[in-house]
């Protein structure tokens, strides 16, 4: 499955309700829930494909569409390339050259273990990096240029 930025991963689209997602994937291994911030009203569900490396979320500020698709493995390739393991200036150089745009790095290392990402808002990807390789890519849908409309495929 590709990922497509801003659509979702081969026939998953954004915008989907769960019962959709299941009919596609089938029974999740488990599903979470809870509030982002205890007590905000914040509501999510995860759905977690650990099989395939994948998770679902679905938050309650947008009627529990899909609004996150995390992918934690090989397999998905973005732009055609499969960036899984590779080294944290190796994506950047890729996804810089594809779109023309530099992703913000943030760093969210804690004590020795390196945590790191780069966020690519034009794509709505959010690269996650461990020990300084890609361990995770958190997609989403994008906005409209007001920044507060959601874009639904």
């Amino acid at each position: 499955m590709n990922i497509e930025p801003g659509v979702g991963i081969g026939e998953i689209k954004y915008g989907i309700f769960e019962k959709d997602l299941i009919r596609i994937l089938g029974n999740p291994d488990r599903i979470e829930k809870g509030e982002y911030v205890e007590g905000s009203g914040d509501w999510h569900r995860v759905l977690w494909y650990s099989h395939k490396n994948l998770s679902f979320t679905f938050d309650k500020e947008d009627d529990y569409r899909l609004g996150v698709i995390t992918v934690m493995g090989s397999g998905y390739p973005l732009f055609g390339k499969d960036l899984f393991n590779l080294p944290k200036n190796t994506v950047r150089d890729f996804i810089t050259k594809v779109t023309n745009e530099i992703p913000k790095f943030e760093d969210h290392s804690f004590d020795s273990d390196p945590h790191e990402c780069l966020d690519h808002n034009s794509l709505g990807i959010i690269f996650w990096f461990d020990s300084g390789d890609l361990s995770e890519m958190q997609c989403s849908y994008l906005f409209e240029t007001d920044n507060e409309t959601v874009k639904w495929p």
